[in-house]
């Protein structure tokens, strides 16, 4: 019997501290009383002494209002972004003012999102932070990407630079190694005789373009191994070359 009795006091005290909560349609029935209002705000406007929410787009249904003197709670310039269009719940006791219900505002806790806006505050916060996290990874990566093409490119760029480089050497050893074209035959005419000067300019160490220039092209040329090779001209006179092109031996000029 005891414990019963308890369980009614408490039962009673819960219901007589619990405030009744009505959709905004509802509050010019609950004149005077301390109630919850829920809804949607549809409009804000704030003059000097006062600004007003309403549930209803012309102004003429509950609104809550609040004063200027708490201000400092609810910043005017910052209402309208706040509650402007979403579900909010007005805590307060209903008065009527030119036949239109209102609550006056006087603590934060007086005007608040509803649960299910907290809520998705909540999740859209929740998301808001994941998306930033994955454009941070997503940049590191490209930042990381970007770092590797750059070596890439480096590397690329060094090794065409090895590259030009053998091949302008390739093609400077091949040119200093090229055979010089082939005589023309003489079908049994004697070959002009060269100059008696240029023929005294011939030395060792020569390349073979030097001595073409200086003396001709040979009649025949003979091959040897190494690279070796012997240029014979008319009236008995031969130009041997080394493996690197230069004069090594003369028959036939005249001392310089």
């Amino acid at each position: 019997m005891r414990r019963a009795v308890l369980i009614l006091v408490l039962a009673t005290a819960l219901s007589a501290g619990a405030v009744t909560t009505i959709p905004w349609e509802e509050a010019g029935k609950h004149v005077g009383e301390e109630v919850v209002v829920k809804g949607r705000v549809l409009g804000v406007h704030c003059s000097p002494l006062s600004c007003l929410l309403a549930f209803e787009p012309t102004f003429n249904g509950f609104t809550a209002v609040v004063q200027a003197e708490h201000f400092d709670l609810f910043p005017p310039e910052k209402l309208d972004d706040l509650f402007s269009g979403r579900q909010v719940e007005v805590h307060g006791t209903v008065r009527l003012s030119d036949r239109k219900p209102e609550i006056a505002v006087d603590s934060r806790d007086d005007l608040k999102l509803s649960v299910a806006e907290r809520r998705k505050d909540r999740d859209e916060a929740r998301a808001q932070a994941e998306v930033t996290e994955r454009l941070g990874a997503v940049l590191d990566q490209v930042t990381q990407l970007t770092e590797r093409m750059a070596a890439t490119q480096q590397r690329m760029e060094a090794l065409l630079a090895q590259l030009e480089q053998r091949m302008a050497d390739l093609a400077a050893q091949a040119q200093a190694q090229a055979p010089p074209p082939p005589a023309q035959p003489s079908y049994g005419e004697p070959q002009p005789r060269p100059a008696y000067e240029a023929l005294r300019t011939i030395k060792r160490g020569m390349s073979r373009n030097d001595v073409s220039r200086l003396i001709g092209q040979p009649e025949y040329v003979e091959y040897g191994a190494g690279g070796w090779m012997t240029w014979y001209y008319g009236f008995g006179r031969s130009v041997s070359f080394d493996g690197r092109g230069r004069v090594q031996g003369m028959v036939g000029f005249p001392a310089p």
